[in-house]
């Protein structure tokens, strides 16, 4: 345990000089609190264009604080996943191909350690980003649109960070088994295929993590929690998965683990 704590501490020292604990937080920021501020603006902004007629832009729909709070949970599926994936997929194929890896495993500490405060890391710089944009757009959504329900913020909210965590989590397991910039790829891919597999055949995939993103949004309109569980538990089931293949895959590697636990 101690072990995984100091290399946690250094995880989060080396984002911190990398400024990736500042820059993600703040480009996800930015990304979301844009969904209020241009749903609010728009009929402005047609106007300003000038390409638009006046009575068109008259009676152009503001749409209401509930409708907009879905737009911004559909930016964290998109571009949200796309900036974690590539904040992450270094974060053991860096060590592993730059040799440090073997120089900390090489001492007793084992995959275990080496692979939980990895990923420790990544949900800190996740969880950091998801609240802080997230709270940045409510506070938005809430002065220009109207105010948003608790109860359906916070479980839409929640539904996403399980979706990203899962996404942490395939980026650590692909990181320990490919180069950087594949991992990164492979899991956008498959982070896509699991989106657009529960949109195409939602029989099929009932189980998916996809179908949080559909659930999420649902929460808004007063969707049935319950309808939510099984994903959720195949979520976190599939996250749990990826950490401990991510631990096999690193121990049958020619790395060496001294303490092999």
């Amino acid at each position: 345990m101690r072990q995984a704590w100091l290399i946690y501490r250094k995880e989060l020292l080396g984002m911190a000089r990398s400024y990736q604990l500042l820059w993600v937080p703040v480009v996800l920021m930015l990304l979301v609190v844009m969904q209020p501020v241009t749903s609010y603006y728009l009929p402005e902004i047609l106007a300003a264009s000038g390409s638009m007629p006046e009575e068109l832009i008259a009676g152009f729909p503001i749409p209401g604080s509930a409708e907009v709070m879905a737009g911004v949970l559909g930016q964290y599926s998109t571009i949200g996943v796309l900036i974690l994936v590539i904040a992450g997929m270094q974060v053991v194929a860096g060590e592993r191909y730059g040799g440090t890896a073997a120089l900390v495993l090489v001492r007793p500490v084992s995959s275990a350690s080496f692979i939980s405060a990895k990923w420790a890391g990544q949900m800190t710089l996740m969880l950091l980003s998801f609240t802080a944009s997230y709270a940045a757009s409510w506070y938005y959504t809430v002065l220009l649109l109207g105010p948003v329900t608790w109860r359906e913020g916070l479980i839409a909210g929640g539904f996403y960070i399980l979706w990203l965590t899962f996404a942490v989590s395939l980026t650590v397991l692909l990181s320990t088994l490919l180069r950087g910039s594949a991992a990164a790829v492979i899991s956008l891919l498959l982070m896509g295929a699991l989106s657009l597999g529960y949109s195409l055949a939602p029989a099929w995939f009932t189980w998916s993590p996809g179908r949080l993103l559909v659930e999420g949004t649902a929460a808004f309109g007063g969707s049935p929690l319950k309808s939510a569980i099984f994903p959720s538990i195949m979520t976190a089931l599939l996250s749990f998965v990826c950490i401990i293949s991510a631990v096999w895959s690193l121990r049958r590697q020619s790395i060496p683990d001294l303490r092999g636990d």
